[in-house]
């Protein structure tokens, strides 16, 4: 008997039973197992270097068909898969800063600022990294839809550019939307008032009023969008005394610096009060303070009381005290500082990102 005979004869005697077997082609929701993202596919919040514009952003938002992420994001926070409760101020910015995705927030905007070279003053080390990792958080685990996000990096980070994106949130966030707002680069303050300014890529600390932008503005601007709420980051410091701040040549810093008071619906939460110093994580991954931020939301970790959702009350006090212990360190003192708009909810109230998965 020939070879194709054989063949032949075994494909009819194998069709039949093919016929009846029966292939499930959709499982019920209530039973899919949990999800399991591969080790692959996670993004490394520690993974994205500083090192200009051959940096790339990650793009490995994974969730499951209903929005909300089933992965155990306990299980995700650091290598040894156990979660890292932070007692010992270690922290994300490692391999350890795996980013799980929480429930979308599909009306949520986000402009996202990180100047790391300046045209005329010293570099504000590690902030290009910052505002990288901050847009992979924006897009993972806040959720916000690529559309709606802006992300200007050094040079492409002006004056006349971030004024612009502050207009483009006023034209497109909807009512009842939200606005995330985060800054990563150098403050200074005006020598004669105290005001506080963020410098832009092509800010001058001699010429503040004309080239820099008053942070007070740019609440203001934020709070002309239609949000509901807007939440305000700033890893930068004001007092002129170092670190994320500049000064003209010849000031002398400032011992008072005016307090940066939000708008009725802004809250801000800053990486250092008063005449303090923002300054490097102590593994030079970037600014110490966006380091604890990043962790508490991208790993859930900052959700302090186990009910799958992270408030500004649980993020402030979580980043507050890791931040306040690694500069002592470091020997100076930093303490991020939250300010709540009037017409906000209270602290505990204000939910930054939910559905995290227990």
């Amino acid at each position: 008997m020939s070879r194709r005979i054989v063949l032949s004869l075994a494909a009819l005697v194998l069709t039949p039973a093919c016929k009846q077997t029966q292939i499930a082609t959709a499982t019920p929701v209530d039973e899919l197992p949990p999800l399991i993202v591969p080790a692959e596919l996670r993004v490394d919040a520690g993974s994205m270097n500083s090192s200009g514009g051959g940096s790339q952003l990650a793009h490995n938002d994974v969730r499951d068909d209903g929005g909300s992420s089933s992965s155990d994001w306990r299980s995700t926070a650091d290598d040894s898969g156990k979660r890292n409760s932070g007692g010992g101020g270690g922290g994300g910015g490692g391999k350890g800063g795996a980013m799980v995705s929480a429930s979308p927030q599909p009306t949520a905007y986000a402009l996202i600022v990180g100047i790391e070279k300046y045209r005329d003053v010293t570099p504000a080390g590690g902030a290009r990294s910052d505002a990288e990792k901050f847009a992979e958080l924006a897009r993972v685990t806040l959720g916000v839809p690529e559309d709606n996000i802006k992300v200007l990096l050094d040079d492409r980070a002006s004056r006349t550019d971030i004024a612009k994106q502050l207009r483009w949130l006023q034209a497109n966030v909807p009512n009842g939307g939200r606005v995330y707002f985060y800054f990563s680069g150098h403050g200074a303050p005006e020598p004669t008032s105290g005001i506080s300014y963020i410098v832009p890529f092509d800010g001058d600390p001699q010429y503040l009023k004309d080239t820099a932008i008053p942070m007070t503005e740019v609440l203001g601007d934020l709070e002309k969008t239609k949000a509901k709420d807007v939440l305000a980051m700033a890893d930068s410091c004001f007092s002129g005394a170092g670190g994320r701040s500049v000064l003209a040549p010849g000031t002398r810093p400032l011992v008072r610096v005016e307090d940066v008071k939000p708008q009725t619906r802004v809250a801000m939460l800053s990486a250092s009060s008063g005449a303090e110093i923002s300054g490097p994580a102590a593994d030079g991954s970037g600014g110490l303070f966006s380091k604890y931020v990043i962790e508490a939301i991208g790993s859930g970790q900052g959700d302090m009381n186990g009910d799958g959702q992270i408030s500004l009350q649980e993020l402030a006090e979580w980043v507050g005290p890791r931040v306040k212990r690694e500069a002592k360190k470091a020997n100076r003192e930093q303490t991020p500082h939250l300010t709540i708009g009037k017409k906000l909810s209270s602290a505990d109230e204000f939910i930054v990102s939910w559905g995290y998965s227990r």
